[in-house]
């Protein structure tokens, strides 16, 4: 039986592969302390961006059950026997990090992903790398891959399927390749030669690349350039930089004025 019925198909279809991660922020210190815990990592924010901007979303990942209930897209948990992971910090310092288990695909799931056809595919490497490697042959329009954490990446080997691969501007890519997208969170982006800045530069906050992410991959998978899809991701992720507000709360505030955003 197919993942998702064919039948029921909306105008935009996400396949999402990475991590899920309980993020605890911690504000002020001792008796003083606050403590904040919300559902992230890059692989969820991504999924719930495109899902607040209208998408069709499939997120696989590795969560507890129940934990998907509150979630307002579809998720498959990659297998039954996976755990998410903690991600612990206090305003732009990360205190520790309890990863995701590192897992692959199986080849029933496999299976049935590829009997369907989706116009993204977006992974990232919290699960591993052999998990995004085995989902580029899933048949999408764009594939775009996030290779973060970079201490799972393994090489491209696996990875040519992907058309797109946003990196961070600390990890080491060869930056003449048209696939790759430096992303620099409150300082815009890089691709090829050419640097793309915000209107105004806020202040780097965790999220901002899944942001850029999520529009970026919806922009160039509905047929914008790379280049026009590099400026607006940029310029909304700024955005977001300069603000106080979780990233949905943020789109939710901007959605209305978005004219890419898909309505049923």
């Amino acid at each position: 039986m197919p993942v998702i019925d064919s039948t029921e198909r909306s105008k935009f279809r996400a396949l999402i592969i990475g991590g899920y991660l309980e993020d605890i922020e911690i504000s002020g210190s001792g008796h003083n302390a606050g403590i904040k815990q919300t559902p992230g990592g890059s692989g969820f924010n991504v999924a719930n961006c495109l899902s607040l901007i209208g998408a069709d979303v499939l997120f696989l990942s590795c969560f507890g059950v129940g934990d998907s209930r509150k979630w307002p897209f579809k998720s498959i948990p990659v297998t039954s026997n996976c755990s998410h992971g903690t991600f612990l910090f206090r305003g732009s310092e990360v205190i520790a990090v309890e990863k995701p288990s590192i897992v692959s695909i199986n080849d029933e799931l496999l299976q049935l992903l590829c009997e369907e056809r989706f116009d993204l595919l977006y992974s990232t490497l919290e699960i591993g790398h052999l998990a995004a490697s085995k989902a580029a042959s899933v048949e999408s329009r764009i594939k775009v891959i996030d290779p973060s954490p970079f201490h799972e990446l393994k090489g491209l080997e696996g990875l040519e399927k992907y058309d797109f691969i946003l990196a961070n501007d600390y990890m080491s890519f060869d930056r003449d390749d048209r696939r790759v997208i430096i992303k620099a969170s409150s300082k815009g982006a890089r691709y090829g030669k050419k640097e793309y800045l915000p209107p105004r530069i806020g202040k780097s906050r965790f999220g901002s690349g899944d942001l850029f992410g999520a529009i970026f991959s919806l922009l160039v998978s509905t047929g914008t350039s790379p280049e026009e899809a590099i400026e607006e991701s940029v310029k909304i992720s700024g955005e977001y930089c300069y603000q106080g507000k979780s990233i949905g709360q943020f789109l939710l505030g901007i959605r209305d004025s978005l004219d890419y955003v898909i309505r049923s």
